[in-house]
Formats: structure tokens, C-alpha cells, sequence
């Protein structure tokens, strides 16, 4: 490994981009914005799902970050086609930073940096942090969910110095094999999705049609109607809404409701997920 900080630099520039539903991710881009910017660097958070991917996107920041959680063993589809569009500058510091409830990331990474490579985008560095869970199937006590988060608060933390200290390693180069065995990894994670009915989500007689699950979507995937939620199909799992709902009306198909601990970081507020 190798520390690659520009010495004598006055400022240096450093875009976040980042895709969260409950939090974790948004969390992680934050605590790296406070960091940097108390040593005077000019950090930007840019929210994915702000953006129009159906454009290529230019960065000609420093440092470069690409913060997202882990569904269903992949990226999440809107990050990767957020990774097609991104271009960055030749001598970017350039790192991915996926975080999961499960402890692994499955493919979420090398499906990404795949990606960025076919846009002449090299990975610098990749890190990886094992958060609460989001979606509902992995309940929580309260003491379960302190240590996890304690646990996961030293992670952020130890990847942080890296980050800040722009330490780069060898990456892996992707080949054709890798691309298979991700693609069969990703299609069983997509029969579990399917066989857990994740994309299926109802509200229950208990919704008051307060329309919160409408202004936390990251994808404007619900729309409210005679005060009653309607989902479309643009689903990315982030279960905002279900962690969000303060009735806990809503649910996926397979999911007891009986046993959900609602879940969102504790450094972050709803306010801070509302995109309407």
C-alpha cells in the first residue's frame, strides 16, 4: 500500500456521491465531509438519485468517493447505472465505500469497479463496513443494534484515515471470469429477493396517510392517493419507507411486521432523507 496525498496542495476537492434509504451511507459521506473539512478541504455531498443519469457525468474533483449499501449480495441498479455515467480526472483518488447488514458485501464492489474500469476509471481503494440491516427480515434487539453500530462507527472511523491520507492499493484487474461469477452471484441474489417478495410492499388499515413514505423514497416510487400510498415499480429496496413509517403500516410480502425494529442511523434525521 501506498500514500499517494498530494504534498504542498492549499486545497484539495473532494465529491461524495452517495445513495442511502436508511441512512447508513449518508452517514459514512458525512463523517467524511467533517473530517476533510476540518483540515480545510472542500468536500461536496451529492446524493445519487438527485441526478440524471441519462447524461455522462464529469468530476474533476481530487478525491473522489462512490458511498452505496448492499441489496440483495449487489450494488444497487441506480448505482450502477450512476457508474456507467462517471468519469473522473486521470489523477483522481478514486474509492468505492459499500456497507452492508449482513456483514458481507457479496459483489457490491467488484460489479462497481467492473463498471468504472469500462469508463477508463481506476479504483484507488475500496473499503467496506458492516451496518444494522435495512431490511426488516434481520431483527434487532436493542443491544444487538448498539454493538452493531458501535462495531460499525470503529470501522468508519479506521477507513477514514485512509481516506483522508488518499492511501491507494493494488486493485485487482477485472477479467471475464470474475464478470461471470458475478453475474450467477447476482441472479441468486435476485431468486432471494423474488422468493422473499422484497419489491412487494402494502400498507396496512393502520396508514394514516401522512405521505412520509412518498418524501423518503430515493426513487419517487410512491405516489399517495386518496391518502393511501401507491408503489410503483421502480423499487430499489432501500426501505426507507418501512424503517420510516411512524405507524409502521408497511410492510413486504413476507415480512411480520410483529417483529420490526425500526431502523434508521442515529446520526441522521428524516428530514435528511426527504427528497420531496
Amino acid at each position: 500500500m501506498c500514500d499517494i496525498r498530494k504534498q504542498g496542495a492549499e486545497v484539495m476537492t473532494t465529491e461524495l456521491y452517495y445513495f442511502t434509504g436508511t441512512g447508513n451511507g449518508l452517514h459514512v459521506a458525512k463523517s467524511i465531509k467533517k473530517s476533510l473539512e476540518a483540515i480545510s478541504q472542500e468536500t461536496k455531498l451529492i446524493p445519487i438519485n438527485t441526478l440524471n443519469l441519462s447524461n455522462v457525468i464529469y468530476s474533476n474533483a481530487d478525491r473522489v468517493g462512490v458511498i452505496y449499501p448492499t441489496y440483495a449480495v449487489t450494488a444497487p441498479a441506480i448505482v450502477k447505472s450512476f457508474a456507467k455515467q462517471l468519469r473522473v480526472s486521470p489523477n483522481a483518488y478514486t474509492f468505492l465505500y459499500a456497507h452492508s447488514g449482513s456483514g458481507s458485501t457479496g459483489v457490491a464492489i467488484p460489479v462497481i469497479e467492473n463498471i468504472l474500469a469500462q469508463n477508463d476509471v481506476r479504483v484507488s481503494n475500496v473499503f467496506g463496513t458492516h451496518f444494522p440491516s435495512n431490511s426488516a427480515v434481520m431483527t434487532y434487539t436493542p443491544e444487538k443494534l448498539s454493538s452493531t453500530l458501535s462495531k460499525a462507527e470503529e470501522s468508519v472511523q479506521l477507513n477514514l484515515t485512509s481516506i483522508m491520507d488518499m492511501v491507494s492499493r493494488e486493485m485487482p484487474k477485472p477479467n471475464r471470469l470474475k464478470g461471470i461469477s458475478y453475474q450467477i452471484v447476482e441472479s441468486l441474489g435476485a431468486a432471494t429477493e423474488n422468493a422473499l417478495g422484497f419489491k412487494i410492499i402494502q400498507a396496512n388499515d393502520d396508514c394514516v396517510g401522512c405521505s412520509l413514505c412518498s418524501k423518503v423514497c430515493p426513487k419517487a416510487n410512491i405516489e399517495m392517493k386518496d391518502s393511501k400510498p401507491v408503489f410503483e415499480k421502480k423499487c430499489e429496496m432501500c426501505f426507507s419507507c418501512i424503517n420510516n413509517c411512524p405507524k409502521k403500516s408497511l410492510a413486504f410480502k413476507k415480512m411480520n411486521r410483529k417483529k420490526l425494529l425500526s431502523y434508521r442511523h442515529p446520526e441522521v434525521t428524516v428530514t435528511e432523507l426527504m427528497y420531496r
